[in-house]
């Protein structure tokens, strides 16, 4: 009884057993039927622009004459036929040349659907899609060294660089890109065009701010690229924004007395000094052309200067603070004529009485008539010094006697006591060997 119990459950093993490895056979190895199967129509690439082209293959499943029809995005076809006298015979026929293959282009955005029939039989289908996307970016980079900047002053040059290429593959547009262009916002608002820069092999173009530029502060532009197939982009700067600031006028100072037309070391009280400044707008590797020059009254050139002592706070322009200081005059500069040359005359008087440490200083500050206004600014440092020496005083003639004088008396005091001495002794001496020598023999 238990005998024949277990011959049909050893049965239904065998055959669990026998399904399972013929299920991971089959898994194993591909049925031949499905390695045989061939695409009738592919079309290669299946993303591209407007204006570009894909190749659309027909291979035939049997002998016979085939239709490819390209339906565009609105609705509307081209047909081209094809005649095979072979199974897996293949022709390829160009879409996008407007004088072969299907003799159309590619001018729609959207899908274009390929299909190949057999009379009104379909055979099979593909599709292929066409954007019209453009892919924008730029940096910037100043005149003359080229080096990447995010901000400039008045007189450099920012150049703005734009990279433009196809969204279906990449591939950057070039002057030789038919009806290429690309535009942007210039920081005043209005629209500038870039041009082919053919030794950097990108395009460029040059924004220059002169000494009296108005549009400074931040910049951030817009820009649109096209090209004569419909192809478009626009490219908002989201960064950080670049930014155009007044220039750093630079400042030179020199402070001479007045009377000797020496230079100062050192301001003492009573003594006259006359202040030059030679101010300038400063050059750069690659300035903007007619910025480079001296500060003058056809820029509305104003240059003050302030002679005060203790610290000085740029902040707030006045001398002292946290510290002794204090304004001892201020003189309006007028210009020269020439160089950049801006001169005033200072009257030193009642000039306190200064710790250690602590000094006169002349301040130059300057500005133009630009809007905003470039500026410059320049510390001169003098001592405290002593009253002026009598040679600066006194003719040539009368500190040579009176030196002489002085020399005189001096040697004279300083002779001691035993050298009088001495001397009377020799002279004695020298009277009797005198006498000696005269009496006759």
């Amino acid at each position: 009884m238990s005998r024949k119990s277990s011959e049909p459950t050893k049965r239904g093993w065998l055959i669990l057993s026998s399904l399972v490895f013929f299920s991971a056979i089959a898994l194993v190895v591909p049925l031949s039927s499905v390695s045989a199967q061939t695409q009738t129509v592919t079309a290669t690439p299946g993303n591209i622009n407007l204006g570009m082209t894909t190749s659309i293959q027909v291979t035939a499943p049997a002998v016979g004459a085939y239709t490819a029809v390209v339906q565009k995005p609105n609705g509307s076809e081209v047909s081209l036929n094809f005649a095979f006298t072979a199974v897996g015979q293949s022709e390829n026929a160009t879409f996008g040349v407007a004088a072969s293959g299907f003799k159309d282009l590619v001018n729609q955005v959207g899908t274009y659907n390929v299909f190949v029939r057999q009379g009104t039989q379909l055979i099979s289908s593909t599709s292929f899609y066409a954007t019209n996307k453009l892919v924008i970016t730029m940096d910037m980079v100043t005149g003359g060294t080229c080096a990447f900047v995010s901000g400039i002053a008045r007189g450099e040059k920012f150049i703005p660089r734009f990279y433009v290429s196809y969204a279906s593959n990449g591939v950057s547009l070039t002057n030789n890109t038919k009806g290429i262009y690309i535009t942007f916002t210039l920081p005043d608002g209005t629209r500038a065009n870039a041009s082919w820069d053919a030794f950097a092999g990108l395009f460029d173009a040059s924004v220059l701010p002169n000494w009296n530029y108005t549009s400074v502060g931040s910049w951030s532009p817009t820009v649109t690229a096209g090209d004569a197939a419909g192809n478009t982009g626009t490219y908002k700067y989201t960064g950080g924004p670049f930014t155009i600031s007044p220039a750093a006028l630079s400042t030179s100072i020199t402070v001479l007395d007045a009377t000797t037309g020496q230079t100062v070391t050192g301001l003492y009280n009573g003594q006259s000094i006359i202040i030059q400044a030679i101010v300038a707008y400063p050059t750069n590797p690659e300035p903007v052309k007619g910025f480079v020059g001296p500060l003058n009254s056809t820029r509305g050139g104003i240059v003050t200067a302030e002679v005060g002592w203790g610290f000085y706070n740029t902040t707030s322009g006045t001398f002292g603070g946290k510290t002794p200081g204090g304004l001892l005059g201020t003189v309006l500069m007028t210009y020269s004529g020439s160089t950049g040359m801006w001169t005033g005359q200072f009257e030193s008087s009642s000039l306190p009485t200064l710790a250690k440490g602590t000094n006169y200083e002349v301040v130059i500050s300057s500005t133009d008539k630009a809007s905003p206004p470039n500026t410059g600014f320049g510390i001169s440092i003098l001592p405290p010094a002593t009253v002026a020496p009598v040679a600066q005083t006194t003719t040539v003639s009368t500190v040579s006697t009176t030196t002489t004088t002085q020399n005189i008396v001096q040697t004279v005091q300083t002779i001691p006591t035993v050298v009088y001495a001495a001397l009377a002794i020799l002279l004695i001496i020298g009277v009797l060997i005198g006498y000696i020598v005269k009496v006759p023999r």
